[in-house]
């Protein structure tokens, strides 16, 4: 997607206006001005917001319309390529083409083309061509849809890509992950139905889009996802004033649409023992041995600090997941989980700083990723290429051993994290520590024992 620079309201003498830099690539053909202004006529800061944003598109549109224009010489090569259907070719200009004008030049891209009857050498060499035509076809469409700038609306309502860069902008989406997720969203509806003005958007196309997605494998959830996150950019457009009425907002993802979610499926005892079988680093093992005898999320695990083991009055250790500190996934992890018998030796007291440095962090201070991509070659290797079986399967691993141990529903819950979760410095809402202990080491371990 066309890369647009940050538009801002400025007041000069009394009046706000459209403050835009001009990328450095175009300030040549502006004179080597670095900003350019547009007035948006008021001095009401409200209602400059309003105007902002078509402001903004028009302004994009100039800097589209300074830049050597390569749309012509694109659409001409196509032409030769023989993918312009005869309607369009010689009676439509590239800056009229439409979107569904663009997908069907890629369906002539992709369709078979087989030579004449020939020698099979011959019938290699002229397929080799083929591919060649398709691919650079394939590519000039996919440039001549950067390059062709979509008309803003007549009401003046923004760009997808407008409102998008704006509601990035202004929202705080609580991490990095979340914000990414909404911009890669956002890119794919554009990426589909054209960076079109906001309130041309419908649920036609949010139903075409949603298709798409189905038909390209993608998980119910997630395309619940892009889709949520989408009807979020229009609420906050409504909200600002950008358009009267949200286009999308009674639209209703069928449920029949994505593949259902598919569940992990424990590890068994003989997987389990493979894996702790295996050769691999100290701190793998020992990231490994947590997750299994505690049951733990990975990223709980893989985040905790020597400061979060601590001992009770009785001088049993115990993970201190309470802390403020701690990138928890709700209420219920925060928690105190018992170190079991098995596992206590391998936790020294009077140490500080992370347990595991060699997982780096990401930008919302998590490891899970990190961590995942090392322990999750071991665990293929120990289940031998059955699917549905990952890192977290240790979880479902340690709940049945649990249930199976005759440990009761209640506090399996409680130690992995379903619960409802201690209050900071409190033993007082849940199963007493002591009793999640002598649950823990109710389970036998024997490759932990092994290893």
């Amino acid at each position: 997607m066309l890369e647009l620079p940050h538009t801002s309201l400025v007041k000069i003498k009394g009046k706000w206006y459209v403050n835009c830099t001009i990328p450095e690539d175009l300030r040549p053909l502006f004179k080597d001005r670095k900003q350019i202004r547009r007035s948006t006529g008021t001095a009401d800061k409200s209602l400059a917001e309003r105007r902002k944003h078509s402001i903004s598109s028009e302004i994009y549109e100039e800097f589209a319309r300074a830049k050597p224009d390569r749309t012509n010489e694109i659409f001409d090569s196509l032409c030769k390529l023989g993918v312009v259907p005869e309607d369009i070719e010689g009676f439509t200009r590239p800056d009229e083409l439409t979107e569904d004008d663009l997908k069907v030049m890629e369906v002539l891209a992709e369709a078979p083309k087989y030579p004449e009857p020939a020698l099979p050498e011959e019938m290699s060499m002229e397929a080799g061509g083929i591919e060649r035509e398709r691919v650079e076809a394939l590519e000039a469409i996919r440039e001549l849809r950067k390059l062709i700038t979509p008309k803003p609306s007549s009401s003046g309502a923004p760009l997808l890509s407008t409102a998008l860069k704006d509601y990035l902008d202004a929202v705080s989406f609580g991490r990095d992950k979340t914000k990414r997720d909404v911009e890669l969203s956002v890119e794919r509806v554009i990426e589909f139905v054209g960076d079109i003005p906001l309130d041309k958007m419908s649920p036609v196309g949010l139903e075409k889009f949603a298709q798409h997605l189905h038909d390209g494998g993608s998980a119910h959830q997630t395309i619940s996802k892009r889709v949520t996150y989408l009807k979020g950019m229009f609420k906050y457009a409504v909200n600002k004033g950008w358009i009267d009425r949200n286009p999308i907002a009674d639209y209703t993802l069928s449920p029949k649409l994505g593949k259902k979610t598919q569940t992990w499926i424990k590890l068994e005892k003989d997987e389990l023992s493979e894996l702790f079988g295996l050769e691999m680093p100290d701190h793998v093992r020992l990231l490994f041995s947590i997750l299994i005898a505690t049951g733990m999320r990975l990223d709980e695990a893989a985040l905790l600090k020597w400061e979060d083991v601590k001992s009770d009055g009785s001088g049993q250790k115990y993970f201190d997941l309470t802390g403020v500190d701690a990138i928890l996934k709700n209420t219920g992890s925060m928690r105190m989980v018992p170190v079991p018998v098995v596992i206590d030796g391998l936790l020294p007291e009077g140490r500080a700083g992370q347990i595991f440095p060699q997982f780096k962090r990401d930008t919302d201070g998590k490891a899970s990723t990190a961590a995942s991509k090392v322990l999750m070659r071991l665990v293929k290797k120990a289940v031998k290429g059955k699917k549905r079986k990952v890192v977290h399967s240790l979880r479902g691993s340690l709940k049945d051993m649990l249930r199976d141990a005759g440990v009761s529903k209640e506090v399996n819950d409680f130690i992995t994290g379903h619960g409802s979760g201690d209050v900071a410095g409190s033993y007082g809402s849940g199963p007493s520590l002591e009793t999640r202990r002598e649950a823990l080491d109710k389970v036998e371990h024997p490759w932990l024992s092994a290893s």
